[in-house]
């Protein structure tokens, strides 16, 4: 198999792991879903893929099986045909983006919800102002998404390559 086409598998198992991650971490998980009883927090911290909208996470599924068909297509052994290998290059490459904007959106999210409970806890609802930072899985997401671009410029130039050869009859 092809290193672009084994890339851009690696790429979509790690952005699948990612979206599974929860897209914040805090101590104060616990207490949430209380809190958002008297307060305007989140009950909860939602996986990557929870946060999604759901037109979102149709495009996903969808961008996901199309790397994965175009990745193990035959010939298995050769680089992607340059067709191919362009498209998960641009599937790559617009879920990356797509994932560093998000990361941004959990970002400002984030520092809300850590001033939601700093708020109260100036207030005395509870103990300590907890913090609350980005999850992993964005991060995670971020490499495999960038796997999945990388693996299909890969394929781009293995398949470049490939067609400089001459034929022979």
């Amino acid at each position: 198999m092809h290193i672009g086409r084994i890339l851009a598998l690696v790429g979509v198992v790690l952005g699948i792991g990612g979206l599974v991650m929860k897209g914040a971490t805090s101590d104060a998980e616990e207490l949430l879903p209380d809190l958002s009883q008297v307060a305007p927090v989140p009950d909860g911290i939602s996986t990557i893929w929870g946060g999604l909208e759901t037109w979102a996470q149709v495009v996903v599924v969808i961008a996901i099986i199309v790397v994965i068909v175009l990745a193990v297509r035959p010939p298995i052994k050769q680089p992607e045909d340059r067709i191919s290998s362009l498209g998960t290059a641009v599937i790559g490459v617009g879920l990356l983006a797509y994932a560093i904007v998000k990361l941004m959106e959990a970002s400002d999210d984030v520092d809300a919800l850590e001033a939601g409970l700093a708020a109260l806890a100036e207030a005395g609802a509870i103990p300590v102002a907890f913090t609350v930072d980005v999850g992993v899985g964005f991060y995670v997401l971020i490499l495999g998404t960038a796997l999945v671009a990388i693996g299909g410029v890969l394929g781009l130039i293995g398949s470049s390559s490939k067609s400089d050869e001459p034929e022979t009859a």
